[in-house]
């Protein structure tokens, strides 16, 4: 509860040292919401991220890490986490579905093992591949990633559904 008898709301934040991420947790610090933030550093900064924020530093396959940071009492998961370079996963596929695929596998297990079922996940339109002369993409749009990158975020859309 905080000072006015409201019921705090607890929110996890994986990839919270990124861009996206270190703003998101941010904008939901100021709004009042408690945040615990995730992050394996290898392409955020610690410092993008308040001092103040309970921090996880760890991969997003580790299931021993994920539950104390679930320890806190999560109430929401917002997922920002993952590898994001088209030309990198051509030479490293294997990374794009180990970081991206196997870690949102293994953050879902996670929320099943705690109870929560709040998520949000950043995904790509890479998952749609080349959508030909539409401007606007939609979410009726087949699924026809062309890149390891785009065909690992479909995946991590399967597994979360």
């Amino acid at each position: 509860m905080d000072h006015d008898g409201r019921a705090r709301i607890n929110v996890l934040v994986i990839g919270a040292a990124g861009y996206i991420g270190s703003h998101v947790v941010k904008a939901l610090r100021f709004s009042g919401i408690r945040v615990v933030a995730y992050d394996d550093l290898s392409t955020g900064r610690r410092a993008a991220v308040p001092s103040c924020t309970p921090f996880y530093h760890a991969c997003l396959r580790d299931r021993a890490a994920l539950d104390l940071a679930f320890g806190e009492e999560i109430d929401a998961v917002l997922n920002f986490a993952g590898s994001v370079s088209v030309p990198e996963s051509m030479r490293d596929p294997l990374r794009y579905y180990q970081n991206n695929t196997l870690g949102t596998l293994a953050l879902m297990e996670a929320c099943v093992r705690h109870g929560v079922r709040n998520l949000v996940f950043s995904s790509t339109a890479a998952v749609y591949g080349n959508p030909g002369q539409s401007v606007q993409v939609g979410e009726a749009e087949a699924i026809q990633p062309l890149n390891p990158y785009g065909a690992s975020k479909a995946m991590s859309e399967q597994i979360i559904q």
